[in-house]
């Protein structure tokens, strides 16, 4: 709010400076006499004076609301001294006092009333409303007082000549209090929801330190997707897990722990966020992200592998860089996509945003098989059918637990991995286990011996070496 209110101040301030740089020409254009020149433009020198003295205050962000009653004073002060000067203009003594009342001052006074309605605060433009009547009550009463002031009970008169007509004053009093009430009431309610909206945002920040950016604007946007229930999509998920997380916890002081576990998922949430998934949980170390819901993603499967593999890089720098104060293990990650059941599910007092179906328990079992075959990422074939050019190579048919039917997996590649691994010499060796081949031994071996650190290899070397033979493996871990 603060920052709105001085944004308002500046707008005001440059109107102002804009309506004496229109002023001051204009008076020694029209002006009647030297009086009324000189002495308008020294009244328009010292509100310069004060408003730069304002400027540079506010530049620095200080005293907002000094500047703005200050802007008030002044307003009120140039709508008492113009009458005067003008009466003086136009002779002095020798003409009523009243005929103040028949200048342009009303108009003016309504202006700076409309300017103060820039700072954003209803107490402004009252307050200049008030400054304007009392300096119309004032004129009024000297006007009563002089003997040469002359009234009439004709408009047309009022107009013609120096008379003053009562109910012309009555007219100029009644649209300054109108106009002030009206600007004055559309200030409050613009500032209210000024306000509102930024209270709105300030919520919306604080749910999305507890919710996914996307989930908390397609809440705001839907609010019936808070209702209790789900619907069936196709999505992709992302899993997540730090190896050796248990014993980093039991072996280290907490805030050590703490401190290094918020680092490593500030770092995965902020890729998360990056690529629009939705964090469904955070369990310990874990990350589970969804992509397709809320939003409706139709590449949320590309997403889900570009996510995986930022991710991937990151934490493997994160662990380079960690591992000089404390032993931090890889980060494994599981792919897959499919139909699953997302919404809300819980009570009426709380639920939770969740996902439910096979594909979620599937990219939980992908990323537990990383810790076997020797990788960091794997990917279902049903992600890899949903991306048209996707980047990768084979693992194999795995059995995973709980499943009566092999899934296909692959490993996700990209730019970084050309340093320790040759994917078309690698396929070339697959394709000679796959199909069971007597070279394929010999194709592993020759293929490890040139890219020693390509550990999915080594897990297929390993594998012909115990005399298993083709693609299917069946993981021994869970």
């Amino acid at each position: 709010m603060r920052e709105r209110e001085y944004k308002a101040l500046r707008m005001s301030s440059v109107v102002r400076f804009a309506m004496i740089a229109i002023m001051a020409p204009m008076v020694w254009l029209l002006g009647t006499s030297m009086i009324d020149r000189v002495a308008t433009t020294i009244l328009l020198t010292i509100y310069v004076a004060v408003l730069a003295a304002s400027a540079v205050f506010l530049r620095r962000g200080k005293h907002l609301r000094f500047i703005s009653l200050t802007g008030v004073a002044l307003d009120v002060c140039v709508i008492a001294t113009l009458p005067f000067i003008w009466h003086a203009s136009f002779g002095g003594g020798d003409l009523p006092v009243g005929i103040t009342l028949k200048s342009s001052i009303t108009l003016i006074a309504i202006l700076f009333i409309i300017l103060n309605t820039l700072a954003m605060r209803p107490l402004y433009p009252l307050l200049a409303t008030v400054g304007a009547l009392l300096v119309h009550f004032v004129l009024l009463n000297l006007g009563l007082n002089d003997s040469h002031t002359e009234f009439t009970a004709s408009y047309l008169v009022a107009y013609t000549s120096p008379a003053i007509s009562g109910g012309r004053v009555v007219t100029q009093l009644m649209v300054i209090l109108l106009s002030g009430f009206i600007l004055t009431l559309l200030t409050m309610r613009a500032r209210n929801m000024v306000v509102e909206a930024a209270q709105l945002q300030k919520k919306n920040i604080q749910l999305g330190r507890y919710f996914s950016p996307n989930l908390v604007k397609r809440l705001e946007d839907a609010p019936e997707l808070l209702r209790v229930g789900g619907e069936r999509k196709d999505l992709s998920f992302v899993f997540t897990d730090l190896e050796g997380f248990t014993s980093l916890v039991e072996n280290n002081e907490p805030s050590l722990v703490v401190s290094i576990i918020n680092e490593y998922l500030n770092e995965l949430i902020r890729i998360a966020f990056k690529h629009e998934g939705t964090v469904e949980k955070i369990v310990g170390d874990a990350l589970h992200v969804i992509f397709g819901a809320p939003k409706e993603q139709p590449d949320h499967a590309v997403r889900a592998v570009n996510c995986a593999l930022e991710m991937d890089s990151v934490a493997e720098s994160f662990r380079k860089r960690i591992n000089s104060k404390i032993p931090v293990g890889v980060t494994r990650i599981g792919v897959n996509s499919g139909s699953a059941i997302v919404g809300n599910f819980g009570g009426e007092d709380y639920f939770d945003y969740t996902a439910h179906g096979d594909s979620i328990n599937t990219a939980a079992r992908l990323e537990s098989a990383n810790k076997y075959l020797g990788t960091r990422i794997c990917v279902s074939s049903d992600t890899k059918s949903r991306i048209k050019n996707f980047r990768g190579r084979p693992i194999g048919l795995l059995l995973l637990k709980g499943k009566n039917q092999e899934t296909e997996v692959f490993e996700p590649l990209d730019d970084s991995n050309t340093d320790r691994v040759d994917p078309t010499a690698y396929l070339t060796a697959y394709q000679s286990l796959k199909a069971c081949h007597p070279d394929a031994c010999q194709n592993f071996l020759q293929y490890c011996s040139r890219y020693p650190d390509d550990s999915l290899a080594a897990f297929h070397l390993k594998r012909l070496q115990a005399g298993y033979t083709g693609s299917k493996i069946t993981l021994e871990s869970k």
